[in-house]
Parts: structure tokens; C-alpha cells; sequence
């Protein structure tokens, strides 16, 4: 029999032992089970979603630190002795259009890549820099027209000009002047970064790859532009690419070895004339007009619209309806009115 200090102590520790939810069940407290609301499950576990980064230059998906990168435009020469260039495969977007002589030069924006060597860099023209405006970006460059420096200096364009800011370019002592004068992606960013541009362009072009997917669009393989006498292009589509040619001869990028190409060719027909000096030109870049847009191995009619100066250009289909482009390089022809177009 239990004395009474036994029957005490007894009492004591079954009081200890429920106070402190000892694992043992006395039937005064239910323990959770695993499946409680209490318990977190595997599938309940927040899982961390990585984040995609889509260029709004190209559509692609790119790096983290390539959609970061500053964006800038260059003005490259294209006359025979300045091939091959430098750099244009690494380009986002490219706008070609003629300039004295007949020969046309190239306005190339970069982004997406950086890029070791990019040239010839060459003069600025007052179309360049509108195009340069659309997209509120610094051009690099070296002198320009008079009409095209006195803008520059009234307006306080976001000009990087070699002749006042020569440490940002060098010259190739293996090429002959003037054809002979390069920059780099680390020179161009280097100096927006000490001037303090701003170099965030409000332009996002819109891409679509199951709208190019689409057999009822009409195909072309071959794209033929005969701008004069003095210069033709043309574009091949092989592996889902334009292979762009230069008369009759396949282009290529002096840095890769291989050839110039592009998933997407704008061209855009608009009124081009001489200026009083017969010699520089005027082109229209505001109002609208007709053209082509080409991907995948099909094409469209469009009809291009540019409201202002301030206005980004529209590529919009016979309802008015926006184009998209193929994700990828783009190269943009501005051309005359007159000139030969051959799609095959």
C-alpha cells in the first residue's frame, strides 16, 4: 500500500510531465499529426521562379547583364574599300540608306552583344540622326555634313564625335584613311557613362514567331535591292537566316569570318532627293508610305507610319493592323521611291 508521500510524488510528476508535453499521450492534449495544417508539405514549398530576360531589340532571350547593357547606335561606311566590316553581325538592328555617291552607309545599334572592333566609323548625316532620335540613343561618329554638325551643336544631340573625342576611337594601321577608323562597345559606353547620356531608348518592338509561321503568307527565298548603278544587295534565305550579299558577293563580318545576316528585312520606300548643293540629300522619315516586311521565307506589303519627328515608325498591314517581326537581327532598308525591289 502507498503511503502517503508515495501517492504525493506520484501526483507531482504526472502534473510535470502533461505541463511540459512530454511525447507521451495522457489524453489531455492531442498531438499533431503529420498531415496537420500545422506540417508544411513538399507541394507547399514556395519554389523561386527564374526570371527570363526577352531583348527589346531583337525578341530573344538574352542575359541577365546583355539586357542590362548600355544600347548606342554607330554610322559604319560601306563603300568597297571599307569591306568587310567590322562588328555588324554583332548588331541588333541595322538601318542601311544611301548617302553621297550613291553608296549607302549603315546606322547599327548594339545591345544585345559586346563588341571588340566596330567599324569604319564614318560622317553623320541629318537622317542618321533622326534615326538616332527615334530611338533616343547616343551615335557615335566622325564629323558630319555642316547641316548635320550645326544640328548637333544647336540641339545638343547625343553625338559621340572622333574629331573632339579622339581616346574613344583608333584607327587600323593596316587599312588606309579615311577607311580605317574603329571603335568598341567598352570606348562608347565608357564615354556615355562620363557624359552622363542617357541611354535607355523607350522603343520595345513587338515580335511574333507563330504570325511568320503562318503558310498562307506568301513565301520569298531571294530578296533583290537594285538601288544604282553603283551598288545592288541581296539576301538568300538558308537556315532560317537572310544571307546578305553585296555586289554579287556574299558579305561577311571581318570578326567572325561569316556571313552578314538578319531574321528580318524592312524595306521602306520614301522620297529622296539632292539638297541645293547636288550633292548631300533630303529623306523624308515622317509621313507614311508602302514597303516590305520579310521573315522566315515569307513577306508582307506594309504600310509604314511615322506621325512626327517625335513618333516612333509604325509597320502596320493593309488593316492597319501592326506587323510584328521574326525574333532576331533586323536589317532595315530606307530607299527611294524608284527603286527596283525583285522577291522571288
Amino acid at each position: 500500500m502507498f503511503n502517503k508521500k508515495t501517492l504525493l510524488c506520484i501526483i507531482v510528476c504526472i502534473c510535470f510531465f502533461t505541463g511540459c508535453n512530454f511525447p507521451f499521450n495522457f489524453g489531455k492534449k492531442k498531438i499533431d499529426s503529420p498531415t496537420s495544417n500545422n506540417t508544411i508539405t513538399k507541394n507547399e514549398i514556395p519554389i523561386e521562379k527564374e526570371e527570363k530576360y526577352i531583348s527589346k531589340f531583337t525578341g530573344e532571350e538574352v542575359s541577365k547583364n546583355s539586357f542590362a547593357n548600355t544600347p548606342f547606335m554607330v554610322i559604319i561606311e560601306n563603300s568597297k574599300d571599307s569591306r568587310p566590316q567590322y562588328g555588324l553581325n554583332s548588331s541588333d538592328i541595322i538601318y542601311e540608306t544611301v548617302a553621297e555617291g550613291g553608296i549607302p552607309r549603315f546606322i547599327a545599334l548594339f545591345q544585345k552583344n559586346d563588341c571588340k572592333k566596330i567599324g569604319p566609323v564614318r560622317s553623320a548625316r541629318n537622317y542618321f540622326i533622326d534615326i538616332a532620335n527615334e530611338y533616343n540613343l547616343p551615335f557615335a561618329h566622325c564629323g558630319g555634313s555642316a547641316e548635320a554638325l550645326n544640328r548637333i551643336l544647336k540641339n545638343k544631340e547625343k553625338s559621340i564625335n572622333e574629331i573632339s573625342n579622339s581616346s574613344y576611337f583608333f584607327r587600323d594601321k593596316t587599312r588606309k584613311p579615311p577607311h580605317n577608323l574603329y571603335t568598341d562597345s567598352n570606348k562608347i559606353k565608357t564615354y556615355i557613362k562620363n557624359v552622363d547620356y542617357k541611354s535607355n531608348s523607350p522603343i520595345k518592338l513587338n515580335f511574333d514567331k507563330k504570325y511568320w509561321e503562318d503558310s498562307n503568307l506568301p513565301s520569298t527565298k531571294e530578296v533583290n535591292i537594285n538601288l544604282n548603278k553603283y551598288y545592288t544587295t541581296s539576301y538568300y534565305f538558308k537556315n532560317n537566316k537572310y544571307i546578305k550579299y553585296m555586289d554579287n558577293n556574299v558579305s561577311v563580318d571581318a570578326i567572325t569570318k561569316e556571313p552578314l545576316y538578319c531574321s528580318n528585312i524592312v524595306i521602306q520606300f520614301t522620297d529622296i532627293s539632292l539638297q541645293n548643293d547636288a550633292l548631300h540629300l533630303n529623306i523624308r522619315l515622317t509621313g507614311q508610305g508602302k514597303g516590305y516586311l520579310i521573315s522566315n521565307g515569307k513577306f508582307k506589303k506594309i504600310k509604314w507610319v511615322k506621325k512626327d519627328k517625335n513618333s516612333v515608325t509604325a509597320i502596320l498591314d493593309e488593316n492597319e493592323n501592326p506587323i510584328p517581326l521574326y525574333p532576331g537581327k533586323t536589317w532595315w532598308h530606307i530607299v527611294s521611291t524608284n527603286t527596283s525591289i525583285n522577291l522571288k
